[in-house]
């Protein structure tokens, strides 16, 4: 398998919870279909065609650590009865997001393709929302690497419900002042969608385990280890 690594920063991002509305929840890191849409965006391909990036055999992972939340008011206009009126949702945002992200495939010339499209993206890239400017600060060479089981992960996303196979591994003493410790929430995420023209539903749905503090696992999941850091395949 061949991967490359990019090293990313956002002073804000939101990756909102799916099916919300007036209140909009961010998950803590970029979701898979998040990922993908970066690599459609260097790409400068359509929503259709990028998540047909994951069905040719892409594969993704990301690492990564904010320094707060906060919640923000959005004015924004709809349609009710007929007519336009305005409303007010709230959107939880995550502020000095620096990001982690591998891409891999089995196929060293599309590592490379996808590698040379970072490098001089067709579209603007997006920590969330396109208010949300994500600054590339390394791409990586494209490097051969096989997989292995790994059983201590943090700042991550694993894929499946991993809710009943860990323990915790946190160490009270070197956790900074103010420093929020989250459980692994488990969220059921889209991962493909079926598409009518300009009209596009959800066709599956799959588990995510996102990871704050560390933690080691019952059972292992296959990951690559890159730059000191271990990033479970999505």
């Amino acid at each position: 398998m061949y991967y490359f690594a990019l090293e990313a920063y956002a002073p804000t991002a939101s990756f909102r919870l799916p099916e919300t509305h007036t209140f909009q929840q961010t998950l803590p890191l970029p979701p898979v279909t998040a990922l993908m849409g970066l690599a459609g965006a260097a790409l400068g391909l359509s929503f259709e065609q990028t998540m047909g990036l994951r069905e040719s055999g892409f594969l993704c992972g990301v690492w990564g650590r904010h320094s707060g939340e906060a919640s923000d008011l959005w004015k924004f206009q709809k349609i009710k009865s007929g007519k336009v009126i305005s409303a007010v949702l709230t959107r939880e945002i995550l502020c000095d997001l620096n990001l982690h992200i591998i891409y891999a495939h089995q196929e060293k010339e599309k590592a490379e393709d996808l590698r040379r499209a970072f490098l001089c993206p067709v579209y603007a890239l997006s920590a969330g929302t396109s208010d949300d400017l994500l600054k590339l600060r390394r791409v990586g060479e494209v490097c051969e690497v096989g997989t292995e089981l790994c059983r201590q992960y943090k700042c991550t996303v694993l894929p499946g419900d991993h809710s009943r196979n860990f323990e915790s591994s946190i160490k009270l003493e070197d956790l900074p002042l103010g420093k929020t410790v989250r459980a692994p929430r488990v969220f059921l995420l889209p991962v493909s969608f079926t598409f009518n023209v300009e009209e596009r539903r959800v066709k599956n749905r799959a588990h995510f385990t996102f990871i704050d503090t560390p933690v080691t696992l019952n059972k292992p999941v296959p990951a690559i280890t890159s730059g000191g850091k271990v990033f479970p395949l999505l």
